[in-house]
């Protein structure tokens, strides 16, 4: 856990961003971390191989300035642009719950209530005895 919370800060202490006391924990904590002291190195790796591919490169001075205005940041003034929210994806969102709503009083009033199969009563549920065709005949016993 402790790890973690000095590998998110390993690029920012390449560059020179961490404060003097976070550096210097981050410093005590890889002279005993070897995971971290590779993580460090890692990076450092990766750096110089991107130093070393953008040597050749040459970039103008507005460049960054055109960057952030391609992606839509900055303005052709250079401030800030300020976006309007769209209302579309709050309407929508309205028009779908309206539309939810409008359904469900719909299905409960105004559709006619389904009627359920009234039980029988016990008597009629006993099957009639099989009617047989010429079953052996019984001795009619009558008693006097």
């Amino acid at each position: 856990m402790i790890c973690r919370l000095y590998e998110r800060q390993l690029s920012a202490y390449l560059d020179g961003e961490l404060a003097v006391t976070r550096a210097r924990r981050l410093e005590a904590h890889l002279r005993v971390c070897p995971h971290c002291r590779g993580e460090l190195n890692a990076i450092i790796g990766i750096a110089d191989h991107v130093r070393a591919a953008s040597r050749g490169v040459q970039v103008s001075r507005d460049f960054d300035q055109r960057v952030l205005r391609a992606v839509g940041y900055y303005q052709v003034t250079g401030r800030p642009v300020v976006r309007r929210r769209s209302l579309v994806r709050p309407l929508a969102a309205a028009a779908v719950a309206l539309a939810a709503l409008g359904g469900l009083i719909w299905h409960f009033l105004a559709l006619p209530p389904v009627s359920q199969p009234q039980p029988q009563p016990a008597a009629a549920m006993v099957a009639p005895a099989p009617a047989s065709p010429a079953g052996p005949a019984l001795p009619n016993r009558r008693h006097r």
